[in-house]
């Protein structure tokens, strides 16, 4: 089995400024800069969008840990959030280290920390091993390598139809590298269909975001996020979010927590 895993580029990881990844089969460490990429007018701070970095620190060491041929998909992640990322600029450290593995899959659990180095995420995820159908490769462009500074949100092309209803276009900056739709990316919009559905206008933040991935959401599609508020209260919302390619084909099924600050 490999000692250490391949870390490939894509559109997501340009969009979030993820760099400076080392992989073993145990430990996982990486950094994402922080920016004004991180605002957004419904979520205040889009916190979900550390879902990609931490999903990649996570899920890159199971990887490396796991026989040549497979490769690691995640059942579901388990977010839950601290406090808001910085917009200044300055990074998050990211560390992700193995809780187990067993037959056919494992579990691995990440942390982000700010400047100071206290800790603003945490992230379980569990994965299960699939036959390769190719090799992951990197996919971010020259066009993508100078990312613009314009909102996550707008970056990823989300638009509302309805205010139940979120739709991304094909993005390469949604793509991993075996061209889904990245894991993180699913967090972070599922986030901000969340607090578009309740109308939060910056005044809740994402406490938790538990995520149930059922089949790949496939990058050159459209994909759509439909909202159904469960609880709705003065300072607890509750929503969950499942986001499709397909009406009536599910790729995943979030439950959203926001807190009202």
């Amino acid at each position: 089995m490999p000692t250490t895993s391949a870390f490939y580029i894509g559109g997501p990881e340009v969009m979030l400024r993820i760099r400076g990844m080392e992989i073993t089969a145990e430990r996982g460490t990486g950094r994402m800069q922080t920016g004004p990429w991180l605002a957004d007018p419904d979520a205040g701070i889009a916190r979900g969008a550390l879902g990609v970095a931490l999903d990649d620190v996570t899920g890159y060491l199971v990887d490396s840990g796991s026989p040549h041929g497979q490769w690691p998909v995640s059942l579901g992640i388990r977010m839950d959030f601290i406090a808001d990322p910085a917009l200044d600029g300055s990074p998050l450290d990211l560390s992700g280290e193995l809780v187990v593995r067993y037959d056919g899959g494992a579990m691995s659990r990440g942390v982000a920390t700010d400047a100071s180095g206290a800790t603003i995420a945490t992230m379980i995820q569990r994965s299960h091993l699939v036959s390769a159908p190719g090799t992951p490769g990197d996919h971010a462009t020259p066009e993508l390598l100078s990312a613009p500074e314009s909102p996550v949100r707008e970056q990823l092309g989300l638009r509302t139809s309805t205010p139940d209803r979120l739709t991304m276009a094909p993005t390469p900056l949604s793509a991993n590298g075996m061209g889904s739709v990245h894991g993180g990316i699913l967090v972070c919009s599922s986030e901000l269909a969340a607090m578009t559905a309740i109308e939060a206008g910056g005044r809740f933040r994402t406490a938790s975001v538990d995520i149930v991935y059922v089949r790949a959401c496939i990058a050159s599609e459209t994909t759509t996020f439909t909202s159904e508020i469960v609880h709705r209260g003065r300072s607890l919302s509750v929503v969950r979010v499942v986001s499709s390619n397909s009406p009536g084909r599910a790729s995943s099924i979030a439950t959203v927590v926001l807190q009202r600050i």
